[in-house]
């Protein structure tokens, strides 16, 4: 696993050895891709595919427009990324989800520090629970392999994560 910066030395991605791009990336390429959406659909048994593809496309342009409002310094990280649970807000490393209301799609990341983050994958949201659909599953094992691989390197905060990631450019 590599650690890529997306922007602003604040948000950053895993980019995990067999996938072609990091998982930010990964996300936004598929979620724009109609192929794949309209695949997705099919698979999740969607009634209306043609509008499922048009608002998950609607969906990362308004992610899109976030980023850029944060880059600009109008919003803050913090303004997307939530816990995803109340008793994850306080912990080092804890497990968060980017999510914009009445959107479906969701980055999930670890929190490094304050306004800090690091997306280890992405998914559309198709049950209220993690555990109750197999992306969600594959995404939360994504967090705590990724959690285990920062733990394992001495991650404390911001100084010893760009430690880490100037270590392996």
């Amino acid at each position: 696993m590599k650690i890529v910066c997306i922007f602003a030395k604040q948000l950053f991605a895993f980019k995990y050895e067999n996938e072609p791009c990091n998982a930010f990336d990964f996300a936004m390429e598929l979620w724009t891709d109609v192929n794949y959406l309209y695949s997705f659909a099919l698979k999740n048994n969607i009634a209306n595919i043609d509008k499922f593809v048009e608002e998950t496309i609607e969906d990362v342009e308004q992610i899109q427009d976030l980023l850029i409002e944060i880059e600009l310094g109008y919003k803050r990280l913090s303004d997307y990324f939530e816990p995803l649970q109340l008793k994850e807000r306080k912990v080092k490393l804890g497990f968060h989800k980017g999510k914009i209301r009445q959107n479906n799609l969701r980055m999930y990341a670890l929190k490094i520090d304050e306004e800090m983050f690091v997306i280890t994958g992405a998914a559309i949201k198709m049950s209220q629970k993690m555990e109750a659909h197999i992306d969600t599953i594959n995404e939360l094992k994504k967090l705590n392999q990724a959690k285990a691989f920062l733990v394992n390197e001495d991650i404390v905060d911001e100084a010893s994560f760009y430690e880490l990631t100037f270590q392996h450019l």
